[in-house]
């Protein structure tokens, strides 16, 4: 991997929109945007949610700067600050950025997939964390954020994640949780977790970064 500044910018591709239901895959995005349309519209309307997948979507500013084993990160060209990540190699073509200084982390529960723990479970590198005091949700706890860096021939991409979980707990009740633009790979493992009732809908923007 080259140093050098690298940015996207502003923009990204989109990949689809999946729903995920018990076992089952639905690609169908009429069925699809009736579901989102029902549960969190607003998602729809501000496109955090893009039905249009495709290239050149407009997105977040973002720049990495590689220098040797650092990488600085920021997603805000007017905002001189940015987040200074150690490179760990993952695979050959696969780097986990781990940020050097410690932030406020969102905890999850332990054991089977819940709305109290989704968010460990739908992404490949889930940050790890301690805890000063734990009672969730209202927990304290801090670590130290990760993000997943590809490193294509003449690019690198950051693969970012938006999803939406819903699980019946009673009749006409759901419990919900639900994230966007998490700069990290959606984990596969979670769909052999998913109840029959369960429902996921994942979308994963790809961020390539080209050297300036």
């Amino acid at each position: 991997m080259r140093e050098g500044i690298y940015t996207n910018k502003s923009l990204a591709t989109a990949g689809p929109i999946t729903l995920y239901v018990g076992d089952k895959t639905i690609t169908e995005q009429t069925f699809i945007h009736n579901f989102l349309e029902r549960r969190i519209n607003s998602w729809l309307t501000d496109s955090t949610f893009r039905e249009q997948p495709g290239i050149n979507t407009p997105f977040i500013f973002t720049s990495v700067s590689i220098q040797g084993e650092m990488a600085y990160y920021t997603q805000d060209p007017g905002n001189r600050y940015q987040d200074t990540f150690h490179i760990n190699s993952l695979s050959t073509n696969t780097r986990l950025l781990i940020a050097n200084r410690e932030s406020i982390i969102k905890p999850t529960v332990l054991g089977e997939l819940s709305c109290a723990n989704v968010a460990k479970y739908v992404r490949r590198n889930p940050p790890t964390y301690a805890c000063s005091y734990f009672n969730y949700p209202d927990s304290y706890c801090t670590g130290h954020k990760q993000l997943q860096l590809n490193v294509e021939k003449d690019y690198l991409v950051i693969p970012v994640l938006t999803y939406y979980f819903a699980r019946p707990i009673a009749p006409g009740i759901f419990c919900h949780t639900y994230e966007r633009y998490i700069s990290d790979d959606f984990n596969k493992d979670i769909l052999s977790k998913l109840r029959p009732e369960d429902t996921l809908a994942v979308q994963t923007y790809f961020v390539k970064l080209y050297k300036q």
